[in-house]
């Protein structure tokens, strides 16, 4: 009761005031920036803290109603609170969830702000397509997906012949012929030949039965029609990605975009969690008994170039650039090639040129070893004759 009657009188209180500040007075400025507009019980609510939270461009009535409706808010809020602590006992438990809470929008904000300050938003199509070659088996179909168009004519409609026409050059031409076509004769045209669609979606443009199967409708670039009634549905499938296969990666290419941005936001704040890890283990801030969870913490934050999607990118541009490469390769061993066979040339004459360098010089050896010996032979026929001579005197 007590609750209720300062309640009341609040209201009271409050009515009064913009009353009288609607006769004349204003919010702004004064001794009223500090008016405490509410009470209850040590509570308070200040004049100038409503007028913190008012919208800008409210005067008069408006001004008045918003504050009225502050106030009466505000102390609902806090009558709610007082009940809260009186009849419940988990009180305590609230107080620690609000503050686990609010960490964890502290923590939320920390790791958006890293993230801002290094995400590429910017994911290429190269990347795109290396994490779709990589991870195809991830984007199997689980039903039947088409690219065509629909054309809806009257079933007095006589010039079906180049329709027809018209349609079969879409897949090879594009639609721009049968969009002329269809505006010439005022006809209404679904150009679903730019995106891919479920066959059930494509079906919806066309006088079906939802419990049949029209999986016999999956022909590419044929003309085919339905009748319903006075319309006939002129359509052509110009694609078909069945059941059960990989998608196409037009078909997922957002949602590997999206796949990549989340990778790179979780390596951002893995690396700079690290970091802050290190960086405290270093300073001597945080000690650790556990010897191996210390090493663990310990370790340096890796670099940027380290994430799958840059390697998956550098693996796609190796791919595209080994053309370039492999000529470069070849230029490189032909280039081998004659520098071996000049090499070759040149050491053959070399050679050439040694051995007959080393017959000169084994003739003149041989040369000189006969002279020797004629030369010795010489003196050893004069000594003989010389014994002989003597064996003559004697």
């Amino acid at each position: 009761m007590i609750m209720m009657r300062t309640y009341c009188i609040v209201l009271l209180f409050v009515a009064t005031m913009f009353a009288a500040c609607g006769s004349g007075d204003t919010f702004i400025g004064g001794a009223k920036g500090k008016r405490v507009v509410a009470t209850v019980d040590d509570n308070e609510l200040l004049l100038r803290d409503i007028l913190a939270e008012m919208p800008e461009g409210l005067t008069g009535i408006d001004s008045a109603t918003f504050v009225r409706m502050y106030t009466d808010h505000w102390v609902l809020n806090q009558l709610k609170i007082a009940r809260a602590n009186e009849v419940l006992t988990s009180h305590k438990d609230i107080d620690r969830l609000v503050e686990d809470y609010r960490q964890t929008l502290i923590m939320r904000q920390l790791d958006q702000y890293y993230v801002d300050q290094e995400l590429v938003t910017d994911i290429t199509s190269r990347e795109i397509a290396a994490h779709y070659r990589m991870h195809s088996s991830q984007f199997v179909l689980d039903h039947h997906k088409v690219r065509g168009v629909l054309v809806r004519v009257s079933d007095k409609f006589r010039n079906t012949s180049a329709l027809s026409e018209a349609m079969h050059k879409v897949a090879s031409d594009g639609v721009m012929e049968l969009n002329a076509f269809v505006e010439k004769h005022s006809l209404q045209i679904t150009d679903l030949s730019t995106e891919w669609v479920t066959f059930s979606d494509f079906l919806s443009y066309l006088p079906t039965v939802r419990t049949r199967s029209y999986d016999n409708l999956l022909q590419t670039g044929k003309v085919q029609s339905m009748k319903s009634d006075d319309v006939v549905f002129y359509f052509v499938i110009l694609d078909v990605a069945k059941k059960g296969s990989v998608a196409p990666l037009q078909c997922v290419e957002d949602d590997i975009r999206r796949m990549l941005y989340a990778e790179r936001r979780s390596e951002i704040v893995k690396r700079y969690e690290q970091q802050l890890k290190y960086e405290a283990i270093e300073s001597g801030r945080v000690t650790v008994d556990d010897a191996t969870l210390m090493d663990a913490m310990s370790n340096r934050p890796k670099m940027n170039d380290n994430t799958v999607v840059v390697q998956e990118g550098r693996d796609v541009a190796k791919e595209e650039d080994a053309p370039k490469r492999e000529e470069k390769s070849n230029e490189a061993e032909s280039k081998q090639s004659d520098e071996a066979k000049s090499n070759d040339d040149k050491s053959g004459d070399t050679a050439a040129d040694k051995s007959e360098s080393e017959v000169e010089d084994k003739s003149g050896d041989e040369q000189a070893s006969s002279n020797e010996a004629q030369t010795q032979k010489s003196e050893q026929g004069s000594d003989d004759s010389n014994v002989s001579a003597s064996d003559s005197e004697e």
